[in-house]
């Protein structure tokens, strides 16, 4: 594999807020014509984070209706939350399955990775598709989970042409799935 060119390099970096889930920094850069940027902001996220475009055996998509206080909305989105320490994104999204929707995936594909806010975040999402889930069980998390509906893909497919899904994971993980015709 070629070795990764950096035409920024960091010069310095500073901690300004840490916390058990993040950091914020500010970080100077010089760039590749030798001027330097002080004082860039970045959130240097801890743990990443894992949804899953959860299938039932006939097809439907598992979303939980999830509030967000930060933009006081409520949105249809996939299950998913953060990677515990020691744990691997799969394991992640097992769990959160498990407690945000009630049911068990047998088996998941990975979809793939991003970065949701590059130009100001290292936070990385891990995408996962599961299909023919099967309900164990009540939903374990109601603090987070107002509800849970199984979608036609039809209906899902409007919802985004509708921009009713707002959530970026949720619309990421959902087009994937499409695009790669891993729903039908």
């Amino acid at each position: 594999m070629a070795e990764t060119i950096r035409p920024w390099r960091v010069i310095g970096r500073r901690t300004v807020y840490a916390s058990g889930w993040m950091d914020m920094q500010l970080v100077d850069v010089q760039l590749p014509d030798g001027s330097v940027i002080n004082g860039i902001h970045m959130v240097d996220y801890k743990f990443a984070a894992a949804g899953v475009v959860a299938l039932t055996t006939d097809g439907r998509v598992l979303l939980v209706d999830h509030y967000r206080f930060q933009t006081d909305t409520r949105s249809w989105e996939v299950p998913a939350g953060k990677v515990d320490a020691g744990e691997t994104p799969e394991e992640a999204i097992g769990r959160e399955l498990r407690e945000e929707t009630g049911y068990q995936g047998e088996s998941f594909l990975y979809l793939g990775h991003y970065y949701p806010s590059n130009g100001s975040s290292n936070q990385v999402f891990h995408l996962f598709l599961a299909r023919n889930v099967r309900r164990l069980g009540e939903i374990e998390d109601t603090n987070e989970v107002q509800g849970l509906r199984a979608f036609k893909l039809a209906e899902v497919r409007g919802m985004i042409a509708r921009n009713e899904i707002l959530d970026g994971m949720s619309l990421t993980a959902l087009c994937w799935a499409i695009a790669r015709g891993e729903v039908s």
